[in-house]
C-alpha cells in the first residue's frame, strides 16, 4: 500500500470511528433505543441471505467492503421491497487492518436473523447500523439478544422476562423490542440525511 493510500485509509478509519461510536465508546456511553431508532433511516427484522466481499472506491483509494442482502420479515421504520441490499465497509474475515473492525461494525452471517437500525447511505454508497455493532440485534426464535448497555426499552413492560432489559441486556421477546421501537418513533423527527 502506498504512503498516500495508507494515510487515506487511516484518515477514513479515524473519521468513521469519530462519526459513530466504536469499541472504546461502547464502554463509556450508554446506547438508548430512541437514539438508535431516531438515527436510523430504516429499522427492519430480516434474515441475512448473502455476504459478498468486494472493494469500493473512496477518495481515490480502494477499501474492502461487503455487500449484504437480507430478506425482510418486517419493516419497523422506513420501507422497501422484500429484500434489502447494502454495502458496509470491512469484511467478515476482518483482521487488524480491517476498517469495519476498527469502527466496531457488525458482521452478518447468512442464515441468521437480525433486527437492524440502518443509517442512511453515504455519498460513497456505504452504510452501517446506528451505534455500530450495537445497532444490530441477533434474533433467536422469538427472542432478540440486545446489548447489555442498551437502555430505553419499553418502560411499562410487565414484570418478568419482558422487563429484564430496561437497562441490563440479554434476551428480550421480539414483541417487546418491536413495541418499544414503534413507541419511540411516534412523534420522532425524521431520520437525519
Amino acid at each position: 500500500m502506498s504512503t498516500v493510500s495508507a494515510r487515506l485509509a487511516l484518515s477514513l478509519a479515524l473519521a468513521m470511528v469519530s462519526a459513530q461510536p466504536g469499541p472504546m465508546a461502547m464502554t463509556a456511553l450508554p446506547v438508548t433505543l430512541p437514539d438508535l431508532s431516531g438515527s436510523a433511516a430504516r429499522v427492519f427484522r430480516g434474515v441475512c441471505l448473502s455476504a459478498e466481499v468486494g472493494t469500493t472506491e473512496y477518495a481515490g483509494a480502494r477499501i474492502a467492503a461487503t455487500t449484504y442482502t437480507f430478506e425482510v420479515r418486517e419493516y419497523l421504520k422506513g420501507g422497501g421491497g422484500k429484500t434489502v441490499t447494502f454495502r458496509q465497509v470491512g469484511t467478515p474475515s476482518g483482521g487488524p487492518r480491517d476498517l469495519g473492525r476498527a469502527a466496531g461494525l457488525p458482521v452478518y452471517t447468512p442464515g441468521l436473523e437480525y433486527v437492524i437500525f440502518l443509517l442512511p447511505e453515504s455519498k460513497a454508497r456505504l452504510t452501517s447500523p446506528a451505534g455500530a455493532s450495537r445497532g444490530a440485534f441477533l434474533v433467536a426464535g422469538e427472542d432478540v439478544i440486545v446489548p447489555e448497555e442498551l437502555t430505553g426499552l419499553f418502560p411499562s413492560a410487565p414484570q418478568g422476562r419482558d422487563a429484564t432489559t430496561a437497562a441490563g441486556g440479554g434476551r428480550v421477546p421480539y414483541r417487546t423490542v418491536r413495541e418499544s421501537i414503534l413507541k419511540t418513533l411516534v412523534g420522532a423527527p425524521p431520520a437525519r440525511r
